[in-house]
C-alpha cells in the first residue's frame, strides 16, 4: 500500500467518525417537551344541529271589527293573564246595538210567555169543545209565531252581543306579548293583526336529522343548547318528541327539543344551536385530539389485488426520560378530547407539544 492509499483510507474513517458522532449528538440532543398526564373523564358524543326557537303556544290575534283603536293596554314584554284586555277598539255603536237587541229579546220573551199562556188556555177549552177548531189552530200559530220571534231576537242578540265583545281583544292564555301590530286612535280593518303573544313557560326546538343520526336519537336524550345572541351561556334541553316518519322529499327526520332552561332572553324565533347527546362513557381515558398521529397503511390483497386502507393512530409517551412511540385506539372524539380504548394507562405522560419532531427513543425535557 502506498502512501496515497493510505491517505485516503485515514480520510474516509475521519469522515464516517464525523457523521457516527453527529447522528450520536442528534439522538442524544433532548428536545423540550409539553406533556398532558392521563386521567379517568367524562366524554359524550353529540348530534349537531341548528334550527330556531318557538313557544309551545304562540298567538296573533286579529281585529275582528273594523273601527279605530280606543286603547292599547299592554306593551312588548309585558306579562299578561287569561282574558285580560289587551287591546279596546271603538265600540259605542255596537254597544247601543247590543241593548237594542237585548230590549227587542226581553220584549220577544214576554210576548212568547204570553202566546204560551193564552195557548195553554185555548188548549184546555178546545179539548172541552168550548171553542172552535179554528180558535184553536189561531191561538197555536200565535204561540208558534212568538216562538219563532223569540228564537231570532235570541239570535241578534247573540251577534250582537258577540260583535261587541269582540272589539275587546283579549290574551287567551297567560303569556308574554311578544309584539303590537297596531297604535292607538289608529283604524283597522277586519282581520289585521293586532297583537302576538307567546307562552314562555315551554319553549321548544324544531329541528331535522339526516343520515345516521336519524338512527340515534332517542326521547328524553339531554341537549345542550347555545345561542349566538346570547354568548358565554349554555342551556339544557332533553328531545321530547320524534315524529314517525321520515320526510321523503329532504330525507330527513323532525325532531322536537324542550328547553328545561327559562331565560326571558329566550324569545321566539331565536336562532339556536343544538348538541344532542347520543353517547356518554362517564369514565374514560382523555387526551387533546392533537397528541394523536394517525398513519395510512395501504394494503394489498394478494389473491384479488384489491387495495385498502387501515389507518391507526399513535401517541409519544415519555417513559424514562425518553420518547416511545405507542399505538393507541380512539374512541368518541369531541370539542378537542378523544377518547382512548386502548393502549393507555392512567398516569402515562403523553407529549402534546413537540410530538411531532420528537423521535422513538429521544430524550426530552418536559417543560411547564
Amino acid at each position: 500500500m502506498n502512501y496515497r492509499q493510505l491517505l485516503i483510507i485515514l480520510l474516509l474513517i475521519v469522515f464516517f467518525t464525523g457523521c457516527s458522532q453527529k447522528d450520536n449528538e442528534s439522538n442524544d440532543k433532548s428536545i423540550p417537551v409539553k406533556i398532558f398526564l392521563v386521567r379517568s373523564e367524562s366524554i359524550s358524543q353529540y348530534i349537531h344541529v341548528t334550527g330556531t326557537v318557538e313557544a309551545d303556544e304562540d298567538v296573533i290575534l286579529y281585529s275582528k271589527v273594523a273601527d279605530r283603536v280606543k286603547s292599547v293596554n299592554v306593551f312588548p314584554g309585558q306579562a299578561v293573564t287569561e282574558n285580560q284586555v289587551l287591546v279596546e277598539q271603538e265600540n259605542s255603536i255596537l254597544y247601543q246595538g247590543m241593548e237594542i237587541a237585548n230590549a227587542a229579546m226581553k220584549s220577544a220573551e214576554s210576548q212568547a210567555k204570553l202566546a204560551a199562556a193564552d195557548f195553554e188556555r185555548m188548549s184546555k177549552l178546545f179539548s172541552e169543545k168550548a171553542i172552535s177548531q179554528q180558535q184553536y189552530d189561531q191561538a197555536r200559530l200565535a204561540y208558534e209565531t212568538a216562538e219563532h220571534a223569540l228564537v231570532q231576537a235570541k239570535s241578534m242578540y247573540e251577534q250582537a252581543k258577540e260583535q261587541y265583545e269582540n272589539s275587546y281583544i283579549k290574551a287567551p292564555f297567560d303569556g308574554i306579548v311578544a309584539a303590537l301590530f297596531v297604535e292607538k286612535n289608529q283604524t283597522i280593518g277586519f282581520g289585521q293583526p293586532v297583537v302576538q303573544i307567546v307562552s314562555p313557560s315551554k319553549m321548544k326546538a324544531k329541528v331535522y336529522l339526516t343520515g345516521d343520526d336519524i338512527y340515534n336519537v332517542k326521547i328524553g336524550q339531554k341537549v345542550v343548547i347555545k345561542f349566538p345572541t346570547i354568548p358565554d351561556k349554555k342551556y339544557e334541553g332533553r328531545v321530547s318528541k320524534i315524529n314517525t316518519a321520515i320526510d321523503k322529499t329532504s330525507k330527513s327526520l323532525e325532531v322536537e327539543i324542550v328547553l328545561l332552561t327559562r331565560d326571558k332572553n329566550v324569545k321566539s324565533g331565536i336562532f339556536g344551536e343544538y348538541f344532542i347527546e347520543v353517547k356518554h362513557n362517564p369514565n374514560s381515558l382523555v387526551v387533546p385530539e392533537l397528541a394523536l398521529l394517525p398513519q395510512t397503511e395501504i394494503k394489498i390483497d394478494r389473491t384479488t389485488g384489491l387495495q385498502s386502507t387501515l389507518k391507526k393512530y399513535f401517541i409519544f409517551v415519555i417513559e424514562n426520560n425518553r420518547a416511545k412511540l405507542k399505538e393507541v385506539k380512539t374512541g368518541i372524539a369531541n370539542d378537542g378530547q378523544v377518547e382512548i380504548t386502548a393502549g393507555l394507562n392512567p398516569g402515562d405522560s403523553v407529549i402534546v407539544v413537540g410530538q411531532n419532531i420528537v423521535k422513538e427513543g429521544q430524550t426530552v425535557i418536559v417543560i411547564e
